[in-house]
């Protein structure tokens, strides 16, 4: 056994590797379940996706051997939807074609199925042209039509999710509109003498085409609906990384770690600051940067040709959530110290990507992911930005409740810092650099108290002195 205490034996390094490898399997169990299990399968998860239906057709008159007949397509439509449709899955609003598209520019909608006026005589022109000579003499009229639109700016999957419903529909007018309407036509052919030919048959069968669409495609520069989450993981890792480099920084000029360059390390004296101090200091440095890496963002962002987005909006909420993560980051560090970087990691970004909503919507992710990032900066990071980039910076769009939640962060890491690095100076726990370690058996004294076991000794100031001595004015300070 060596004067340090360590023996070096097989023993003694399982007993310092066991602490490692439970915390890096921990960590990755904690990440494949978040990455992997919240996108595999996002169609089973898939609930309440908001769809607009907006129904402005009127019913048209048919003239039958037994008399007039009313065929309303649109109210049919629209009963076959709410009566079959799977509600826990997709939620659908009968509104007006106001409301659906202030809920399109605002993303409350995913998009709008819109039966247009003029559907029902549409549909009563095939059924003549097929059946009755004077429908036959005349021109083919255009197979009728509704349309689907998507909007791209709410999620990357919007268009997939109307695609999907535009193929059950399509299903669904075959099987049950298509049908009625070939009856219509023989009983009317039938009364005029004649028949339903092979062509109008086969074009009676499949009635109603559905058109999907896109509303409001994404702006120049863009063509990722993703896009506002890769900007808000970029701002939040500003505000992580960035607290944990000024961290490191201003601890090793402070003289509380070595600087250590390469095979070089570099001590200084401990500086004459408290706790609190100390935090404050972090906090102004983290304030000072939030701006810099703002405007760095959107310049990247004009070199690259993105535009659609007012970058004063786009600068000001940066800021915000750099601040907020990084004033957090450094609370989080204070208050539990090294192993404040990794739950740093854990918070912002482990739990933050895959409960963002920016790769899987949130209609599209298991409950408690859903539950996880109502409250996480990542999520407030995406709407925000998402809001900023695709919705004209709309307050309902998300905006207003990130700025609410990034505001009560920013708060409660600045209560909470300030009251835990009081108290921790109160109860005279000062912050001291490692110089030495004394010979295994030694008692250690001081806020270690006594014992068996390895002490450590404090720390001589840098340029001579006593320990405990505090140099100000240094030359190693400046």
């Amino acid at each position: 056994m060596s004067e340090s205490g360590h023996t070096g034996g097989i023993r003694e390094f399982a007993s310092h590797s066991a602490g490692a490898v439970a915390v890096v399997c921990g960590l990755f169990f904690l990440l494949a379940f978040m990455y992997i299990g919240g996108t595999a399968d996002p169609q089973s998860h898939a609930r309440h996706i908001p769809v607009a239906v907006v129904n402005s057709d009127e019913a048209a008159g048919l003239d039958t051997p037994v008399g007039e007949r009313r065929i309303d397509v649109g109210t049919r439509i629209t009963a076959g939807l709410i009566q079959n449709n799977d509600w826990g899955t997709l939620r659908l609003h009968m509104v007006d074609a106001a409301t659906a598209e202030e809920g399109l520019r605002d993303g409350t909608y995913f998009g709008t199925l819109r039966i247009p006026p003029g559907l029902s005589e549409q549909v009563v022109a095939l059924v003549e042209a097929a059946a009755t000579d004077e429908g036959r003499a005349g021109p083919v009229p255009e197979r009728a039509r509704v349309e689907l639109q998507y909007s791209p700016r709410v999620s990357i999957v919007s268009g997939q999710v109307m695609n999907t419903m535009a193929d059950r529909m399509q299903e669904s007018f075959r099987e049950r509109v298509g049908p009625g309407l070939l009856e219509d036509a023989e009983l009317l052919a039938e009364a005029e003498g004649g028949s339903v030919d092979a062509a109008a048959a086969l074009a009676l069968g499949d009635p109603i085409r559905v058109d999907v669409t896109a509303w409001n495609p994404l702006p120049p520069g863009v063509s990722n609906a993703s896009l506002p989450m890769f900007y808000a993981l970029v701002v939040i890792l500003a505000g992580f990384t960035g607290a944990m480099i000024i961290s490191a920084l201003l601890d090793a000029r402070l003289g509380f770690i070595p600087l250590e360059i390469g095979p070089f390390a570099h001590h200084v004296h401990v500086a004459p600051f408290g706790r609190v101090q100390t935090l404050v200091r972090k906090w102004a440095v983290t304030a000072v940067t939030a701006p810099l890496v703002s405007a760095l963002c959107l310049w990247v962002a004009a070199i690259l040709g993105i535009s659609g987005y007012d970058p004063g909006h786009m600068f000001w909420f940066s800021n915000l959530v750099i601040i907020a993560v990084g004033f957090c980051a450094h609370t989080i560090i204070a208050a539990i110290g090294n192993a404040g970087l990794l739950v740093n990691l854990v918070l912002f970004v482990v739990l933050g990507i895959p409960t963002s909503g920016g790769a899987t919507p949130t209609q599209m992710l298991p409950p408690v992911f859903v539950a996880i990032g109502d409250l996480q900066p990542m999520h407030q990071a995406y709407l925000g930005l998402r809001s900023i980039m695709f919705f004209d910076s709309g307050w309902d769009a998300g905006l207003g409740h990130a700025v609410w939640v990034l505001g009560a962060w920013t708060v409660g890491g600045l209560v909470v810092g300030l009251a835990v690095t009081v108290v921790y100076e109160r109860m005279g726990m000062r912050r001291q650099a490692v110089a030495d370690r004394v010979p295994a058996g030694r008692g250690a004294s001081g806020l270690l108290g006594s014992g068996r076991g390895v002490g450590i000794a404090d720390a001589a100031p840098a340029g001579g002195g006593e320990a405990r001595e505090v140099v100000e004015g240094h030359p190693a300070h400046r």
